[in-house]
Formats: C-alpha cells, structure tokens, sequence
C-alpha cells in the first residue's frame, strides 16, 4: 500500500513508525526542515500556505492521512480547513482507496457528564470543535471513502499534563470532572489497524472514535497518581455537579483492535516505571 502522510509532529512520527513496521511505502509531507522516520520518503511543503503544493500531484497515493496540528501563530481554520483542501486540491485523487483525518472528540459537545458513542451527532459547543467537524465535511466531497479518527485525550511519555496538574493543588478538580484518554502508542496502532482494513477492502464508516473505552473522573486519576508517587493528593469532590463527557469506542473495539494500554492504569504504570522521578 502507498501512503502519503500530511504531518509528522509527535503523532505522525509514531503513525509513520507504524506505518513502515507494517510494511507500506511511505511518502511524508512536513512543514519543517526536520528528518522524517527512516524508510520513509519526504516532501518539505507547507500545506497551509499552499506554496509548491502541485508536487503533490506526482503522488499516487492509495491511503492519504492528514494529521497536522496547529503551531505557534497558526489558527484552527488554517491548519484544518484551509490545509486539508489545499491537500485535497492538489493530491492526485486517482489511486486514492481511502482518506483518514486526525479528527478530535471537541466535536461533542456534551458537557454535562453525558455518554458518546459513535452514534453521537457531533454537535460541537466550542468554537475549536465546530472548526474540526467543518475540516471533516471538506472528505464528503471526496470520490473515495474517507473517515474521521475522532481522538480523545492523548498521553504518553512526553504528554505529562495530569502529572503536573497533580503538582499544582490550586488547579485539583472541585467537581466531578470527567475525563477521557488514549495513549500516542494506541492511536498509531489504531490508524496502522484501520489501514490494514482497508488493504483488505473492508468498509469503515465516515467516523471512528478513538478512545480506551474508560472513562475516568479527573480527581480519581489524580488520586491514583499520588498514591503511586506516595504524594497528597485531590480529595473526592462531594458535590453532584459533572462536567465533561463520558465516551465509548464501539467500532474501534468490535474491529478487533488490540489495546497496548487498556486503561489509564496501565499507560500511566508504564510512563512512571521509565521516569526517575517526577
């Protein structure tokens, strides 16, 4: 299978690493001069700009994925909508089997402790979201299928947030916020698994969550986290107010795909057991 990445940050360096352990030949488009996972082939191209973009159209893709993340003085609007239909304008459609979008759960906009699923209607709350779910409407257009990856939370061993939330009291949850996570290593092995779905020819629909399936109140990981650490940590909140949204992975779990880290628990147990000290 030929794929063509746009973006290699941290994500797309693990889903290019993903990529080429499974065997794909892998083109990657990067903004930045920096070097791209060995085996793959690079492009240098700003695809927000949109300058020298026709060398796209001597790519022949049969997977296309676009995961590019905003950078410093860069909006939502360009990174997602404008960047993508400037990819889409100029790629040559031809060969094209499926596109993947790193897409975002911010398309919910359930926040008061309610359950998501796949079956959900996306009906962002927040400005961020509805940008995300508009770049998502650019693939119906498309005369491929396509799918958004709709990722929860991501952590991982540079992705530290709650760990210095928990050094931060003043910040700790005085309600019952909820949360939702994956690991960076489970959103590559999810995207290289749907890829795999795909060279099979098996259908996918326009949307997948990609989440661990394990929602969380904020306070209890805070919690877990000290005890590992044998530090003070957030007590229970004693009111009923919740925030948030609870969110469930249907067809990532009934496509079969094997988590590496099921729950927070065992992605956190992992990072702490690498780290001399926090």
């Amino acid at each position: 299978m030929r794929v063509l990445q746009i973006g290699c940050g941290a994500l797309g360096k693990l889903i290019a690493q993903a990529t080429l352990a499974q065997g794909y030949a892998l083109t990657i488009v990067r903004r930045s001069q920096q070097s791209v996972p060995d085996g793959a082939a690079a492009l240098y191209l700003d695809v927000v700009s949109a300058n020298g973009l026709s060398a796209l159209a001597d790519q022949a893709p049969e997977i296309l994925l676009y995961c590019l993340a905003p950078v410093a003085g860069q909006s939502y609007q360009q990174t997602y909508v404008d960047g993508l239909r400037h990819v889409l304008a100029n790629v040559d459609q031809r060969a094209l089997k499926h596109v993947f979008f790193i897409s975002s759960t911010s398309v919910y906009g359930e926040q008061q402790g309610q359950w998501v699923d796949d079956d959900t209607p996306a009906m962002p709350a927040e400005e961020n979201g509805q940008t995300i779910l508009a770049a998502e409407q650019l693939l119906d257009g498309l005369p491929c299928s396509h799918t958004a990856l709709r990722v929860s939370g991501i952590y991982g061993p540079q992705r530290l947030y709650l760990l210095k939330l928990l050094q931060t009291p003043e910040r700790w949850p005085q309600h019952i916020q909820w949360t939702n996570r994956i690991h960076e290593l489970d959103v590559a092995g999810a995207v290289v698994h749907f890829y795999r779905q795909i060279e099979h020819a098996l259908p996918l629909p326009a949307h997948i969550i990609l989440t661990d399936g394990a929602p969380v109140p904020q306070h209890e990981v805070l919690q877990w986290l000290a005890q590992q650490l044998q530090r003070l940590g957030p007590v229970t909140p004693t009111t009923d107010l919740q925030r948030g949204k609870r969110i469930r992975n249907p067809f990532l779990q009934q496509s079969g795909y094997p988590f590496l880290f099921a729950d927070y628990q065992a992605g956190y147990a992992a990072i702490l057991s690498k780290m001399d000290h926090v």
